[in-house]
């Protein structure tokens, strides 16, 4: 009669040991995160910053005023701005276009799409 008791007690001590450890393990791994999280923020925030600088350099680069300013040095000075007559224009497929063949028409009359094929020196 002792044995089955001993028993069941000794079962019911083993498993609750084991989820009172098995507790204590998830707690200690989200602690070890949240302890990582700090840095991983500050990580995030410098990564942020230099893209902002990277994004304002690029920006200062494609400003007009500077890519004018480019244009007049002596190593861009073969590029050339394309005349009206040095432009092909090529009309947009079938392909693309979507509605009844009347609107194809219409919308091919309306719509042709400019490409730069090369600059005469």
């Amino acid at each position: 009669m002792f044995n089955g008791v001993f028993l069941r007690l000794f079962a019911c001590l083993a498993f609750f040991s084991f989820s009172v450890y098995s507790y204590l393990d998830k707690q200690n791994s989200c602690t070890e995160l949240n302890m990582k999280l700090p840095k991983l923020t500050k990580e995030i925030e410098s990564i942020n910053e230099v893209n902002a600088n990277l994004q304002y350099q690029i920006e200062c680069f494609e400003n007009p005023q500077h890519l004018l300013s480019m244009a007049g040095r002596p190593e861009y000075q073969h590029l050339k701005f394309p005349f009206t007559e040095e432009v092909l224009t090529v009309k947009e497929g079938l392909a693309l276009q979507c509605g009844t063949p009347e609107e194809q028409k219409a919308a091919q009359a309306k719509l042709k799409t400019s490409l730069v094929v090369g600059a005469r020196q």
